[in-house]
């Protein structure tokens, strides 16, 4: 609430209270809406003299159902009541509260007319924005319920409520503690290691609207057992049946048990008549767990990004069990979709999920697009692909002075595709562990002198770069003993060094070496592999020793006694083989 999590109408203490306050701002009956701003309102925030009166204003509310003009004058004296400090917190200026009040006395004077009770509505949302929401704009849009224990596992997305700065906290559950908490990794970086289960809560998604109900209207007519159209707290409308009746907190008005069809039994709540979530069942409507599945699988393939359908998979267990991983077309779907980084708030251009903490978190196999003209700079220089995944750069995506490390790479093995790096003190490019594909990716210094090695394969590793380029370097690429590196179609600009090894496999094809360039190959005598078909403008060995294990032939631009070196080798080779087959 505005004024606290305690309201005058007893409710909540917990942040959820507030949250679930302002999740229907705008939907059911006036004097439902009347109560409700009521309700949020601290004691301390009004006169003391409104304790007493209390009760009997929100029976006269209910009695008012029908007039505008009684309702405008209830609502009136309600604002009346408010505390000179609590007007200062809830308007940013005393003319604002003045004006609004003036037209709310108008109204129940008589002095300005409102058959419709249009200006009522008008009047009523706009204290309800003062009053139901955060004073913050974005906490205003926020919706939240408290994350079921069955979902409370490592990897669930969450939100934590700080009371010392009235504000919530995006995050991830990175694990689950002995103790029955939890540790949260937040999107700013801070981890908290004991956040228990009942300081969690899940993001409601943002679907579905109460109805507006006319001056007067109780709401449907629904009996116990009676079949209706529900608009449950994650703002979706559902199939649901009633499965009780009982008489409301205030006087003529009625509450429903509404039980949703599909739910479990933990989601049954107690719905005024009169909130504007209820509406009669229609045969022929279809709701969320009434789609059949061709239809429903035709929607989602439409929103191709795997973060959408991850919230929608939250929806209801419907869909939860038709979008579940390991049935062919929910693998087909997520297969094909995308997820965009980075994931921008469309209220507040907020980022709600950046490229690092995306890399750091996504599971093997996911597929990451960076969007165009994204410019990554790291605070501490170091983005980390924490598994395999494949991450796609769209036109103008770049890593500025930065390193890119990849671990993981299990099975398939991981991609990076279309990825513009700049470096110069550090690599660009560190494959720790697992196979990795660099594919259409640049390297280059991000000043006008040479950069450090550009890409370094550790032990135990092996890296496949494919049509990528490396421009003033040191050296294009270092190769630990045990580790692999496959280059084709490769460009190397303005390096001293083409490759240089200690130990391990290279293959080297089909790559332009430019010049000036010392030399293109320092390999230890461990080093296993070859260099075919490269055009080079300098040196292959210079003056290292070519290792036993290691084979060239058909390389274009040697110098005059290399290529005859190389001649000679393709032609005992060729003997080799010829004995070897006779």
């Amino acid at each position: 609430a505005a004024g606290g999590p305690e309201g005058a109408g007893g409710g909540g203490g917990a942040p959820r209270a507030a949250a679930a306050m302002s999740d229907w701002t705008g939907g059911g009956s006036l004097p439902y809406r009347l109560v409700r701003i009521e309700e949020a309102l601290p004691f301390e925030d009004v006169e003391a003299c409104w304790k007493g009166r209390r009760d009997e204003w929100r029976d006269e509310v209910v009695g008012a159902a029908g007039s505008a003009v009684d309702l405008a004058g209830l609502l009136a004296e309600l604002l009346c009541s408010l505390t000179a400090a609590a007007v200062s917190y809830l308007w940013r200026s005393r003319g604002q509260y003045d004006k609004l009040y003036g037209e709310l006395y108008d109204l129940a004077s008589g002095r300005r007319s409102d058959p419709v009770a249009a200006t009522l509505r008008r009047l009523v949302a706009a204290v309800e924005t003062a009053a139901l929401p955060p004073a913050d704009a974005r906490e205003r849009q926020l919706k939240v319920v408290q994350l079921p224990p069955a979902e409370a596992a490592e990897g669930a997305a969450v939100q934590v409520y700080f009371s010392d700065e009235e504000r919530w906290y995006r995050g991830t559950v990175t694990a689950v503690n002995e103790n029955k908490t939890f540790t949260v990794l937040f999107e700013d970086g801070d981890e908290d290691a004991s956040v228990p289960l009942c300081d969690l809560y899940q993001e409601l998604l943002e679907d579905g609207k109460p109805l507006e109900l006319g001056l007067g209207d109780p709401g449907p007519d629904l009996a116990e057992g009676d079949r209706a159209t529900a608009l449950h707290l994650r703002r979706a409308w559902c199939a649901a049946r009633v499965a009780a009746v009982r008489a409301g907190p205030l006087e003529g008005t009625t509450e429903l048990l509404i039980k949703y069809e599909g739910w479990a039994a933990k989601w049954d709540e107690w719905v005024p008549r009169d909130s504007g979530r209820l509406r009669l069942y229609r045969p022929d409507e279809l709701t969320l767990s009434s789609l059949p599945d061709e239809v429903l699988l035709l929607l989602l393939s439409q929103l191709a990004c795997s973060l959408s359908l991850r919230r929608a998979s939250a929806v209801c267990r419907s869909w939860r069990a038709r979008l579940r991983r390991g049935q062919r077309d929910a693998d087909q779907l997520f297969e094909s979709a995308w997820l965009n980084l980075p994931v921008v708030d469309p209220l507040d251009g907020r980022v709600c999920l950046g490229v690092a903490g995306a890399l750091a978190r996504a599971p093997a196999g996911e597929r990451l697009r960076l969007s165009a003209g994204t410019k990554l700079r790291p605070h501490d220089s170091q983005l980390v692909c924490a598994r395999a995944v494949h991450l796609v750069a769209d036109a103008g995506a770049a890593l500025c002075d930065g390193t890119l490390h990849l671990h993981g790479g299990e099975g398939e093995g991981g991609l990076v595709e279309g990825l513009a790096i700049s470096h110069f003190r550090d690599e660009a490019v560190v494959v720790h562990t697992g196979t990795w594909t660099l594919r259409g990716c640049s390297i280059a210094s991000s000043r006008k002198s040479r950069a450090v090695t550009a890409v370094t394969v550790r032990p135990g590793a092996a890296l496949r770069l494919e049509s990528c380029s490396v421009r003033n370097a040191l050296s294009a690429a270092m190769l630990h003993d045990g580790a692999e590196l496959r280059a084709v179609e490769c460009v190397f600009d303005n390096t001293r060094t083409g490759v240089i090894s200690r130990g391990g496999h290279l293959e080297l094809e089909r790559c332009r070496v430019e010049a000036p360039c010392d030399v293109v190959l320092k390999l230890n005598p461990r080093t296993t592999g070859h260099a075919t078909a490269n055009r080079v403008k300098c040196s292959l060995f210079g003056g290292w020793q070519r290792p036993v294990g290691f084979r060239r032939h058909s390389n274009v631009g040697l110098p005059a006694a290399e290529e005859a070196a190389e001649a000679e080798e393709g032609a005992e080779a060729e003997m080799a083989a010829a004995a070897a087959a006779a």
